[in-house]
C-alpha cells in the first residue's frame, strides 16, 4: 500500500489515498470535486515529456464495470480489504467500502477517496477505481444508504458484497433494495444464522442473491464429476451407504460442507430420516445413506479438505478425495474396487476470483437453489428440529 500522497497526485501500482487530511465529513459535492481533481491532477503527472514507451506505461485508464457496494465489520475489514483490491484488479468499480460504526459518538458520517490501481497485462498504462470509503457513528449508520445513492456511477449495475455478519441490519437492507445482485457468503454469518442465507434466496431469487461459499465448492465437484466419469465407477452412484464429509478447524460444519452434502442429497435424491449419534441417516431409493461431517483436522481456518463415499455390493467402490490449503492439485485414493492413487488438479479459486465470478454470473443457479433447500433440512435434522 503506498503511503498517503500530497499533490499532484502520484499515481503507481497500489493503492493511493488522495490527499493527506484523511476522511472529511460527508458532502457529496465536495467528493464529487476532489474525485474530479484527483483525475485531473492524476492525468498531469502522468504527462510531462515522455514519449514512446515511456509514455504509453504512464497512460491511466480510469474504469468502472459496476457500483460495488461493501458493508464491512469494523472487525473484519483488515482482512477483507485485501481481497476488494484483487476484486477491482479483476473486475473494475466504483468501489464504496462502508464502516458503520467505526467512529467515535458525534463522528457523524465521514468520507475519504482514493484510488485503488494496477498495471495493464501489455504494460501499457494503468487501470484504477476510485474507492470512496464511508465511516460513520452509531447514530449515523441511517445516513449510509441515501449517501451511497448520491453517488452512484448511473447507468453501471449496483453489487452489494455484503460482507457484514449480521443480518437484518436496517441500512443494510436499505442498501439490498437498490441492488442488481446481492453477494453474500454464509462463511461469515453468525454461527447458527447461515441458512438465512438461502432462505432469501428462495424469497428473491438465485439470480438476484448469490452466496459466495457455494462458489468455493466448484472445485471439488469438478473433481467428483470426474471420478464418476468412469463407467464403472458410476453405476456404484445408486449404491453409496457411506459418505463422510471432512473440514479443518472446531466447532460444527461450515456452510461449504452443508451445501456439499445438500449438493449430492438433491442430485441422488436422498431423503433426511433421522440422526444416530454424530452421523446423519438419509433414505435413498437403494436403502439408508450415513452422512458424516467431522471437524477438527489440522489446516487453517474451517475449509473442506476430504470427502470419502463408499458403496456396497453390487457396485462396491471406495474413493477419497483430499485436498489441503492452496494446493493446485488433489489427491484420488481408490480402495475398492481396485486399489489406486493419483493426483488430479485442482482448480483452487482465491476469495477474489469466486467474488468476481458470481458478478458475472446473470442466470439463476438452480443447482444452488436444490442444495441450499436439502442443506436447510440436514441442519434441522442436526440440531434436532
Amino acid at each position: 500500500m503506498v503511503p498517503v500522497v500530497s499533490p499532484p497526485l502520484g499515481v503507481s501500482e497500489g493503492y493511493v489515498q488522495d490527499g493527506p487530511g484523511g476522511s472529511r465529513p460527508f458532502d457529496v459535492t465536495t467528493l464529487e470535486g476532489e474525485l474530479r481533481s484527483m483525475w485531473k491532477r492524476a492525468g498531469a503527472g502522468s504527462g510531462g515529456k515522455a514519449n514512446g514507451d515511456e509514455a504509453r506505461s504512464a497512460v491511466i485508464y480510469r474504469a468502472a464495470l459496476s457500483n460495488l457496494v461493501v458493508p464491512l465489520d469494523p472487525a473484519l475489514a483488515p482482512r477483507l480489504n485485501p481481497v476488494l483490491l484483487d476484486v477491482t484488479r479483476m473486475h473494475p468499480s466504483r468501489l464504496f467500502s462502508i464502516e458503520a460504526g467505526a467512529k467515535p459518538k458525534g463522528s457523524g458520517l465521514r468520507a475519504r477517496i482514493g484510488a485503488v490501481c494496477h498495471r495493464r497485462e501489455s504494460g501499457g498504462g494503468l487501470v484504477c477505481s476510485e474507492q470512496i470509503v464511508l465511516e460513520s457513528d452509531p447514530s449515523s449508520a441511517a445516513l449510509i444508504p441515501s449517501a451511497i445513492r448520491s453517488l452512484l456511477v448511473g447507468e453501471l449495475p449496483v453489487v452489494v458484497l455484503d460482507f457484514h455478519p449480521g443480518l437484518g441490519v436496517p441500512w443494510v437492507l436499505e442498501l439490498m433494495q437498490m441492488a442488481d445482485v446481492i453477494l453474500e457468503d454464509s462463511c461469515v454469518k453468525e454461527a447458527g444464522r447461515e441458512p438465512e442465507v438461502w432462505r432469501s434466496i428462495r424469497i428473491e431469487g438465485s439470480h438476484k442473491i448469490h452466496d459466495i461459499a457455494w462458489s468455493r465448492l466448484h472445485p471439488w465437484r469438478m473433481v467428483l464429476a470426474e471420478v464418476f466419469d468412469d463407467k464403472e465407477h458410476l453405476r456404484a452412484l445408486g449404491t453409496i451407504r457411506h459418505v463422510e464429509i471432512g473440514f479443518t478447524g472446531p466447532g460444527g460444519p461450515p456452510p461449504p460442507a452443508w451445501l456439499l452434502a445438500g449438493w449430492l442429497m438433491s442430485r441422488l435424491g436422498w431423503k433426511p430420516q433421522r440422526k444416530e449419534r454424530e452421523t446423519l441417516v438419509l433414505h435413498s431409493p437403494s436403502g439408508p445413506v450415513t452422512l458424516a461431517l467431522r471437524g477438527g483436522r489440522p489446516g487453517e481456518g474451517r475449509v473442506l479438505e476430504l470427502v470419502r463415499i463408499r458403496s456396497e455390493d453390487p457396485h462396491p467402490l471406495d474413493v477419497e478425495i483430499l485436498h489441503r490449503g492452496r494446493e493446485e492439485t488433489a489427491r484420488i485414493v481408490t480402495r475398492k474396487p481396485r486399489a489406486s492413487s493419483a493426483e488430479v488438479p485442482f482448480p483452487y479459486r482465491g476469495f477474489a476470483a469466486c467474488i468476481v465470478g458470481e458478478i458475472h454470473r446473470h442466470t439463476p443457479n438452480r443447482s444452488l437453489e436444490e442444495a441450499s433447500r436439502a442443506a436447510e433440512s440436514l441442519i434441522r435434522l442436526w440440531d434436532g428440529r
